[in-house]
Formats: C-alpha cells, sequence, structure tokens
C-alpha cells in the first residue's frame, strides 16, 4: 500500500510546493503539524531546503525525519515561537472543529507564520480523501471536519487572525480541489 501512497503524496506535493515556495524560505526552521507517514515532508525538505520537524499524534513514518509525538492531542510540544513556520498539509478536517482553533493558536504560538493547505470540500474531494487516508493509515479513526473557504475565513476574521488566501488550481482528472493560507498574528 505504500507505493500507492508515495504516488499520491508525491503528486499531492507538488501542488503544495507550488503554494509555499512563495511563503517558506530556504533554512527555515518548520513544523509540519499531522505529518502522517512523512512522505510529504521528506519532499518539502528536500525540494524548499527547509529544516523540517515533523510532529504528529502516532508515529507511522515511512521517511526518516526528524519526528516529536504530540503527548496530548492540540498541545504542541515546543517553547513559544520555536519555528519560523508551522505547516498544516490537509490534516485539519481530521480534527473536531473546536480542536482546529486549538491547534492553530497553538501553531501561531509555536511560530510565527502559520500556512495551510486544505481540501475545500466537494462530493469527490471527500470521498477521495476517505479512501486515501484509509490507505495511508487503516487504524487511524479519522474524522471528516470540512471547512469551505467562507467558514475558514470566518474563523480567521473571527479570532483575528491576519491572513492570505491562495486559491490551488486544480490539474485535470485531480479529485481534490485545495485552497491554501498563510496566518499571521
Amino acid at each position: 500500500m505504500l507505493g500507492l501512497a508515495e504516488i499520491t503524496s508525491t503528486y499531492r506535493t507538488k501542488l503544495i510546493i507550488s503554494v509555499y515556495k512563495d511563503w517558506i524560505k530556504k533554512g527555515q526552521k518548520v513544523l509540519d503539524i499531522g505529518c502522517g507517514n512523512g512522505v510529504v515532508s521528506a519532499k518539502l525538505i528536500k525540494d524548499l531546503d527547509i529544516d523540517l520537524i515533523g510532529c504528529d499524534i502516532d508515529k507511522y513514518l515511512a521517511h526518516k525525519i526528524k519526528f516529536v509525538k504530540m503527548k496530548k492531542v492540540g498541545i504542541l510540544p515546543f517553547d513559544d515561537e520555536t519555528f519560523n513556520v508551522a505547516m498544516f498539509n490537509d490534516v485539519l478536517h481530521h480534527t473536531e472543529k473546536d480542536n482546529q482553533l486549538n491547534l492553530l493558536n497553538e501553531a501561531l504560538r509555536v511560530s510565527k507564520q502559520v500556512v495551510i493547505f486544505e481540501v475545500d470540500p466537494t462530493v469527490s474531494g471527500i470521498i477521495f480523501d476517505f479512501i486515501m487516508n484509509r490507505i495511508h493509515h487503516f487504524r487511524m479513526n479519522i474524522t471528516f471536519t470540512f471547512r469551505t473557504n467562507d467558514e475558514w475565513r470566518k474563523l480567521f476574521k473571527k479570532n483575528k487572525f491576519k491572513y492570505k488566501v491562495k486559491h490551488v488550481q486544480k490539474p485535470f482528472l485531480y479529485p481534490f480541489k485545495h485552497v491554501a493560507y498563510l496566518l499571521t498574528k
């Protein structure tokens, strides 16, 4: 199953890099929150030339990257402003909505800025996301708490987060529509 995960994650990573290359500078210290199997993290390290540490509630890495396991859901085990950038790559829709806000606040605590690459929910995207998550880590209990672009913007405004938005060009036959955000305090 890792072969399919490698293919899908590598393709998705190209889309992530197309957005992040304008927001993340070479050599920056980056926290990948919800790094999963580390496939995306390993490619980001190489292609963006960054110092990345992965962090997740479970350790099931398929690639050797620096990693710190979260001891508690919603609490990042790092000091204030440890990182230049914290990132969420298709992660936030897999946590309860209350925890989404908590994780964003935690990410802004441990970093100077937060980048988010998130699924803009469509029927096909939700179905494919469910299937791909079962392939990547079938034992994990995965919630699906998608927010639309408007819902994300309302959340950011309500919590006084400064943000920029980038809509990601959806390639032909690609089942997901993505949107990316850059948050600062």
